[in-house]
């Protein structure tokens, strides 16, 4: 025999959300980031052609800077116009690393005897 389904006499609280006080966020926010985490990782990997330790230095804390100062961004036309600026400066920086030189110089075109 199977025993009765039991009777809780006080219903259980439910849990507040931890989202409740935030506005819902538009899906153009999530394609938005992730489009941005892929621009910080392609600015972080052209900055390995750079030769001088100190120059990639410099260059990774600007670009942290400038991802960091707009990380609050929402707005998507205001974040599509800060990604097309950053591919912009992106390819700035990937021919100004192309003419610098450095230690990955035989990558890009130098001819070793």
């Amino acid at each position: 025999m199977r025993p009765a389904a039991r009777q809780f006499t006080q219903a259980a609280a439910p849990r507040p959300s931890r989202f409740a006080n935030t506005p819902a966020l538009p899906l153009d926010y999530f394609i938005n980031r992730a489009n941005a985490l892929s621009l910080y990782r392609q600015f972080i990997r052209a900055t390995r052609g750079l030769g001088d330790a100190r120059a990639r230095w410099e260059t990774v804390e600007w670009v942290r800077g400038d991802f960091e100062r707009y990380r609050d961004v929402v707005e998507s036309e205001k974040a599509k116009t800060l990604l097309a600026l950053g591919h912009r400066q992106l390819k700035q920086l990937n021919s100004t690393g192309s003419l610098i030189g450095g230690d990955g110089a035989k990558w890009r075109g130098k001819r070793s005897l």
